[in-house]
Order: C-alpha cells, then sequence, then structure tokens
C-alpha cells in the first residue's frame, strides 16, 4: 500500500505536517491519523477534524480510525484529508509512506461504500468531502451505478463554474480512477456532444448491439441531448469519462479534485451547484442528471447560514425568492433533543411569506397542539423567524460509540420572498443556534447585494438663456444610470438640441475717424455697419451629474456638461458712410453728407463649445417612469463671467 495524508483545514501560506499510522488487524488495516494539535478558535466550541479517506480501490470512509480490507494484493495509494473546526491552524501536508499489502476474503459480497441517498435508486450521485474554500482543494466523489439488468458502458459528465457568477469559483486538478474510467477525448477536445449524428454514439460507444440499425434509439437520445444542452448552457467547465462492462447492479465510485480559485472569496456564503450526468450505452437505461448544491464558507465551521443568491437582479426582485439553508452540529458529549434555530430576517424580506423547503432530521410540521412526537415548529418574532426541532434525537459528535460524524448534523432550507417597495441596498442574515439549553451558538453572516442593473432614459425639452437675445430651443436626448439607485448614484445624458431659422434683432457697428485744417474746418468720417442675420443652430450637450432619489417621487441632483453648437445661417450687411463739416471760427452751421452702399448678404457656419454647470430637481416617478425635470445653471465663459440657462424637461425611464 502506499499511503498518502492531507489536510484542508485552512488555507494560509504555512503548512502543518499530517500524518498516519496503520496496522495489521485479522480483519484487515486499521488507520489512525496522527494529526497536528488543534488550536482553538477563541468563543467557539471546541475545535475538532473531521475526516474523509481514500482507500485507493474505489473504496472510502468518514470515520476517525477506520479499518479497511482489499479484494486484491498490490499496492495502493491512501489518502486522508482532515479538515479542522473552530481551529486557527494552517493545512497540513501530505504525506506518502509504503506499508505492506494485504488480501481478504471475508469480503466477497459486501457492497462498495457510496453517497446514493438511502430511498432513491438514482443512477448517479454527488457528495464532497468539505464545503468548497478559497485556496484549498475539494474532493468530490462521484458514483454510479447500473439499474438494468445487463452489463453496459457508457459516459460519466462532471460539470462545473456556473455561467451565472461572473468568475470561475474551481479549476480541475485530476481524477482518480478505480475501474478503469478514462478521459472522454470527443470532450477534451471541447466537441459538443449534442451536435454528433446519432450513428457517432455508435461508432465510439466501445460495443455494438447486435441486429440493431441505429444504437440510440430517437427517444433516448433526444433526453440525453436535452440534459447535456441545459447543463453546457449552465456552466462554463465539463469533463467526460468512459466507462465501461459495468454489470447490472454494481456500484462504482470516481473520485475528482478541484482547486478552489481565489475569486471564491467574493461568493462566500453563497450557494453553488455541480452538475453530473450519467449516459448509460444501453438504450434501455435513461440517462440522468444530478445536482449537488454546496456552500462556499470562509471557514470550516459547521453551523453556518448560506443564501442561493448573493447577487440578485433589483428589476424582478417583485419575483425573488431567496433560498437560505442553515447547517448546525452537535459538538457536544451526549444527543440533543431541542434545536432551536434563531434567524435575523433582513428587511424588506417578507417574513409573512417564508415557508420551510426541506430540513433534517426529517420529522412533520408541528401541530397546533403540542405532541409528544418529534416534529419541525415554526414561529415569528420581531427580529426574524424560528425553527425548533421538539423531540428528536441528534447525536453528539463527541458522544461514545458515535462513528458517523453526518449522523451529528441537520439543516433547514427555506424559502423567502421580497417585499414591497424593498430598498435597493445590501441586507444580511445570520442565526443563533441553541442545542438544548446550552449558550447560543452564532453562524456567520451571509450578504446579499442588488446588481447595479442599467435604467435606460428618454428625455425632452425646452432650454433658454434669460439674457441672451436668441429664443429658446428644443431639445432630444437619452440618458443612463443604474436602475432603481436607492443611494447617490451617477447619471450621464446624450441630449441633441434644435433651433429652426431665426431673425435675430439688427446690430449697428460704426467706426469714426477725425481730420482737422488748423483756423478753418474739421471733418468727422464715421462708417455705420448694419447687420441682420438669420441662424439657427443643432446641438450636441453632454451631461455628468450625481443624483439622489430622496423619495420614489423626489430627487435631486448636481452636475456640469459640455455643449457643441452648430450653427449656420446668412448675414446681411448694408454699409453707410456719412461725412460731417464743422466749422469753428466761421458762423456756419455744420454740415453732413450721407453715401449708402448696396447691401451685401452672406452664408456662414460656425463651431462654438460652451461649459456649464448646474443643479437640478425631478419631480414624480424618479426611480422608474415619467418625472418632470427643472435644471438651472450657469455658462462659463473665458471672462470670468456667467450667464444663467435653465431648462424643463420630461424625462421616461425605463
Amino acid at each position: 500500500i502506499l499511503a498518502a495524508s492531507g489536510a484542508a483545514a485552512q488555507s494560509e501560506p504555512a503548512e502543518r505536517q499530517a500524518d498516519f499510522a496503520f496496522a495489521v488487524e485479522a480483519q484487515g488495516f486499521r488507520f489512525q491519523p496522527v494529526m497536528p494539535p488543534l488550536q482553538q478558535k477563541a468563543g467557539a466550541p471546541q475545535a475538532t477534524y473531521s475526516w474523509f479517506w481514500e482507500f485507493g480501490d474505489g473504496s472510502f470512509s468518514r470515520e476517525e480510525s477506520p479499518r479497511h480490507q482489499y479484494r486484491q494484493p498490490g499496492e495502493y495509494e491512501v489518502i486522508l484529508d482532515a479538515t479542522a473546526h473552530y481551529d486557527n491552524g494552517k493545512k497540513a501536508k501530505k504525506k506518502r509512506t509504503k506499508v505492506p499489502n494485504a488480501r481478504s476474503e471475508a469480503l466477497a459480497g459486501t457492497e462498495l461504500p457510496n453517497v446514493f441517498s438511502e430511498k432513491g435508486k438514482q443512477a448517479i450521485a454527488m457528495a464532497s468531502n468539505a464545503m468548497p474554500r478559497a485556496g484549498e482543494e475539494l474532493v468530490l466523489v462521484i458514483s454510479y451505478r447500473n439499474n438494468g439488468s445487463a452489463p453496459t458502458g457508457g459516459r460519466l459528465h462532471l460539470f462545473f463554474n456556473e455561467k451565472k457568477y461572473k468568475t470561475s469559483h474551481f479549476d480541475f486538478i485530476e481524477t482518480r480512477a478505480h475501474f478503469g474510467e478514462q478521459a472522454d477525448p470527443l470532450i477534451s477536445e471541447a466537441l459538443p456532444a449534442h451536435s454528433l449524428p446519432t450513428s457517432a454514439w455508435a461508432s465510439i460507444s466501445g460495443r455494438s448491439m447486435a441486429g440493431a440499425s441505429v444504437f440510440w434509439d430517437a427517444p433516448v437520445f433526444g433526453i440525453l441531448d436535452d440534459m447535456l444542452g441545459e447543463a453546457r448552457g449552465t456552466y462554463r467547465e465539463e469533463k467526460a469519462w468512459r466507462f465501461s462492462d459495468l454489470d447490472a447492479g454494481a456500484k462504482r465510485n470516481l473520485f475528482v479534485s478541484l482547486q478552489g480559485s481565489a475569486d471564491m472569496l467574493r461568493d462566500t456564503s453563497a450557494f453553488i451547484h455541480l452538475g453530473a450526468v450519467f449516459a448509460p450505452d444501453d438504450p434501455a437505461l435513461a440517462p440522468e442528471h444530478f445536482d449537488l448544491e454546496i456552500e462556499i464558507v470562509a471557514s470550516h465551521d459547521p453551523n453556518v447560514i448560506a443564501v442561493s443568491d448573493n447577487r440578485v437582479n433589483y428589476r424582478h426582485v417583485d419575483a425573488c425568492k431567496l433560498d437560505y439553508k442553515v447547517r448546525f452540529q452537535n459538538n457536544g458529549e451526549g444527543p440533543a433533543s431541542t434545536v432551536d434555530l434563531r434567524i435575523d430576517i433582513p428587511e424588506g424580506l417578507d417574513k409573512a411569506a417564508i415557508r420551510p423547503v426541506e430540513w433534517y432530521p426529517a420529522c412533520p410540521v408541528c401541530p397546533k397542539t403540542p405532541v409528544a412526537s418529534s416534529c419541525l415548529d415554526t414561529s415569528s418574532t420581531p427580529m426574524g423567524f424560528r425553527f425548533i426541532f421538539r423531540n428528536i434525537y441528534l447525536p453528539g459528535s463527541r458522544q461514545k460509540g458515535v462513528g458517523d460524524r453526518d449522523s451529528t448534523k441537520g439543516f433547514v432550507k427555506y424559502r423567502i420572498e421580497a417585499g414591497d417597495d424593498m430598498p435597493k441596498r445590501s441586507f444580511r442574515s445570520r442565526a443563533a443556534i441553541v442545542f438544548d439549553k446550552n449558550p447560543p451558538v452564532y453562524t456567520n453572516f451571509t450578504k446579499t447585494r442588488f446588481k447595479p442593473g442599467l435604467s435606460p432614459g428618454i428625455k425632452a425639452g425646452y432650454g433658454l438663456e434669460p439674457d441672451s437675445a436668441i429664443t429658446g430651443y428644443f431639445f432630444l436626448g437619452a440618458s443612463l444610470s443604474p436602475y432603481k439607485s436607492w443611494r447617490i448614484y451617477p447619471q450621464v445624458e446624450l441630449l441633441a438640441g434644435l433651433k429652426g431659422l431665426t431673425e435675430a434683432p439688427e446690430q449697428v457697428f460704426t467706426t469714426a475717424d477725425t481730420f482737422s485744417t488748423p483756423g478753418a474746418f474739421t471733418r468727422v468720417f464715421q462708417t455705420d455697419s448694419l447687420i441682420r442675420s438669420r441662424q439657427s443652430f443643432v446641438s450636441l450637450e453632454l451631461p455628468v451629474l450625481l443624483r439622489k432619489n430622496f423619495t420614489r417621487f423626489f430627487g435631486a441632483g448636481v452636475g456640469g456638461s459640455a455643449q457643441v453648437f452648430f450653427e449656420s445661417g446668412e448675414r446681411t450687411t448694408r454699409v453707410r458712410k456719412i461725412v460731417t463739416t464743422f466749422f469753428p471760427n466761421e458762423p456756419i452751421p455744420p454740415k453732413s453728407d450721407t453715401t449708402g452702399f448696396a447691401p451685401y448678404t452672406g452664408t456662414f457656419s460656425e463651431t462654438r463649445t460652451q461649459f456649464t454647470v448646474f443643479a437640478d430637481l425631478t419631480f414624480g416617478s424618479v426611480r422608474a417612469g415619467p418625472n418632470l425635470g427643472l435644471r438651472a445653471g450657469a455658462i462659463l465663459s473665458r471672462r470670468r463671467t456667467a450667464r444663467p440657462f435653465l431648462q424643463l424637461s420630461l424625462e421616461m425611464k425605463l
């Protein structure tokens, strides 16, 4: 036997050394962990280890000191993965050791351990050695079996890294196969299985069916095609393995290691899923799909709360249904008969709409009349909700004679809906867990925040400059801001203004020159240019502002804008010259002569830019819907002067 051990307790850089010993007994090998001392976390329940052993032959155990027998002689790799709870220690380092092999005939007819549910007859199931944590290795057990009456081959598909999360949670490390499973080259080459023709499945099946014109019948192939297509639409990553010669009624285990990514931290206390598909070659067996729901944790404390989604789309909040799961474990030296979960319900969630979905230990909901049998009691509190397991038997993890630590655990999964007018701000929840009359054990906080979402808007209005000779103009444009923001938020707009051809008031520009003759006369030469213009413009304005909605019906903001004017039109210029002669030494009145010139008309095209600062007020459905806006501010000038401007608008925010 080749032995290897490892602990997945913590993800800190420094490592502790883990090891295990073994002894040969009459019934096989007895394995005993030799672990570093636990480092008790202050204020927490007593620190302890949980165990996951792989024996290198497809078998596993969760006992602390298991005994195992091998059917065949040989060299095996034994792996121990020990997870510390309520511990401040570091991850333990793996160690490999060779030990003698052994064989026992007493194993004939014994069943391989598996992760199938006791009541179900599913063909595939999955379980993990622990909850996933950033930077740590996660071990998956994929159990599969043949529920048919004849041997078969087929495929196992594993799907991970859900597309609904922006980042990937896992990197694939390795597979440990003990029954000849091999990676499927078609999946490795990223060829979509559902695009293969029916005949292609027969060519890669690894076995033939005498007398069959095609390998898959249409209904079975269609089910598998839909099953794989749905999974590939949900997950980013896929791995597949071929298996063969799976006898009728036989069960097998495949072990897969995934590495938790650093990006997993952002989704701590959220549910994530992994999917698996069993695709048998035998057309008499239907393909099956299995979903494993696990929670990302910051530490491996067994009393935790998690939420199905830690990022919610606020646009669909009315239809939002969140699933919470509270896990607990009795770490005492004796059984607990009452487990009281006191849960804080965040503001905005409707306590009246809460309902339990699934729970363990399995028992009925308590009737109104008290009973002596086991049941789950529910009640509302001022701060939240309570789930109370009454009259149960939940063993303690340190109780004498308890080897199965899973029997010391329980959970409640409940669903809750968003309330009316839920504020768009992050919310969190946690639970206090009371075993019998012991002090409460508090879980972590689970936090859910809303996705920013975008709210496009259509905007139209009228703008004017009160002290300008040019009359107002109409504008039309669009706005973009976060959807139904509750706090201060940014908004950007793009507005196009339009001013039709308009005649401006006449402008007069005068120049004068003087010529004097000493003792005789003085002449003044004056030139008047009279300009009449007709002009229009198109403008583009880019306002950027910070806004806040104080209520659903009133908001305010401040900002600035850059505006470019594209002006065009025509100008008519009339010039006249006036010559006035003065006779200062003679009693002769001044004499004036006026000469007029023909008017001149020409076109022009100009571009100018201006910058503004402003404040605005909005009234109406300011978070989403129609609203009226009033914007007033100043147009900045290079001459360090400012001209006022005003805009009135109607906006529809989607």
